[in-house]
């Protein structure tokens, strides 16, 4: 490995733009409201339920279950790699391969990859390999115990997603493999419990980062359906982020998008100057403390707001689930938060995977010929990445707000869906504000 891997979360600062942090936020905030505006006078029948059908592209390539399985076990290896590496590699994150598996490719990629390509994660999943193996080898014939509700009623899956971002932002030594290792495995274990005792089906319910990407995966272009099933499935291309407006979410899944996106909006918080004065002399359990409180507090921020805007919209409509019936506009906003704070993480600091698999355990082994490769740190230019960071912001917000107008287009008549927008929109200003101004500011 010839350069120095430096691993961090995400990337903040300012990077090369004509504009000032205030001029980027106002003029993101003008544009949202023209946008709602100009929805309201010409968007008046629901559209994107049609479009998100898609048109049938190609059956289904009739050895893709053989391909499933190879990558399914494939991913099950590296899995178990990762996990190994964070108990007897380096302690350290330059030369284990355990925190950029966890943190970049599993993290972010999944993630990505998962908005590009749909419900992949199923496929991949260590955890649903498992899971089916204990399903197979539980005692057969016994009676079957009825799951409680904290389990059936998914807001169990909150609680990995929120101990993630605890220990990816709050913790001092988050990334430390020895503690990624232990995560994991406790984690696992946990799962695994779950599904010996109620089956994988029910312990799939806790499986908090199966739930994330599952939503992200709905802004997808691509969704693969049978209409018969003596049919092969097909593949349907549509419009992307049009996939949304079918997501019916639950108030756990509305929780486990909200928690992600105030977990990746304190991420750019805990680089501004304000956040640096604060934590700055403070080390260990102390600046784990205050790191802990400003993840709560931001969290907090952020779902507050939404779900104000959601009983005002409830007031307004009379409907009693508006803010799980319009939690689907979240679902582009969060992947726009992702893509700015995270893409540039992925392309550069991502490279250090492909260094590192060829000696995950930091032994000086070389198996596949690449741990001398070099990293790319010019493979984008600072001025690209900070215009994508503004325009996926703001273009996330945008389509959260098509979204949302098309929901209530849906559900209400035009002038009640529109009163009963002016709450969610004022929020989606303030998310798209404070985003723009952590982001470059």
């Amino acid at each position: 490995m010839t350069e120095l891997f430096v691993f961090a979360h995400g990337v903040g600062g300012r990077l090369d733009l004509p504009l000032s942090e205030w001029q980027v936020a106002w003029a993101a905030a003008v544009a949202l409201v023209f946008s709602f505006a100009a929805l309201g006078y010409f968007w008046h029948k629901p559209l994107l339920k049609k479009l998100s059908l898609g048109r049938p592209a190609f059956n289904v390539f009739i050895k893709a279950s053989l391909f499933k399985i190879v990558f399914r076990y494939i991913s099950l290896i590296l899995f178990l790699v990762v996990v190994v590496a964070g108990f007897i590699g380096q302690d350290n994150t330059v030369a284990n391969l355990a925190p950029i598996t966890v943190f970049v490719i599993f993290w972010i990629g999944i993630a990505f990859a998962s908005a590009l390509f749909g419900h992949i994660w199923k496929n991949l999943s260590p955890w649903e390999t498992l899971g089916n193996l204990v399903d197979r080898i539980r005692v057969q014939g016994r009676e079957e115990e009825t799951a409680p509700k904290w389990l059936t009623s998914g807001w169990s899956a909150l609680l990995p997603i929120s101990v993630f971002h605890w220990f990816e932002l709050a913790y001092h030594d988050g990334a430390s493999p020895r503690v990624l290792g232990w995560w994991i495995s406790i984690y696992t274990i946990g799962l695994m419990t779950i599904a010996w005792k109620w089956g994988w089906s029910q312990a799939r319910k806790a499986e908090g980062f199966d739930v994330l990407f599952s939503a992200l995966a709905e802004l997808s272009p691509f969704n693969v359906r049978g209409t018969d099933s003596q049919k092969p499935k097909k593949i349907y291309i549509r419009v992307p982020f049009v996939g949304v407006s079918n997501y019916e979410m639950t108030p756990s899944q509305l929780a486990v998008v909200l928690a992600a996106l105030g977990g990746t909006a304190f991420d750019g918080f805990s680089r501004t100057r304000f956040w640096s004065e604060i934590i700055v002399g403070r080390t260990k359990w102390e600046l784990t403390l205050f790191n802990t409180i400003g993840l709560i507090w931001i969290v907090a921020l952020v779902g507050v707001a939404y779900h104000l805007a959601g009983k005002l919209g409830s007031r307004t409509t009379g409907d009693p689930k508006f803010s799980e019936r319009f939690g689907a506009s979240l679902i582009p906003i969060l992947f726009g938060y992702d893509l700015a704070h995270y893409f540039s993480l992925l392309l550069l600091e991502g490279q250090a995977f492909k260094v590192l698999i060829s000696d995950p355990f930091g032994r000086g082994w070389d198996i596949f010929g690449t741990s001398t490769d070099a990293i790319n740190w010019t493979l984008i230019s600072a001025g690209a990445i900070g215009w994508v960071q503004v325009l996926s912001i703001v273009g996330g917000h945008l389509v959260g707000v098509l979204v949302s107008h098309d929901r209530g287009i849906e559900k209400f008549e035009l002038k009640e869906a529109m009163r009963s927008q002016y709450p969610m929109l004022a929020v989606m200003v303030l998310y798209t504000m404070f985003g723009l101004v952590l982001m470059t500011g």
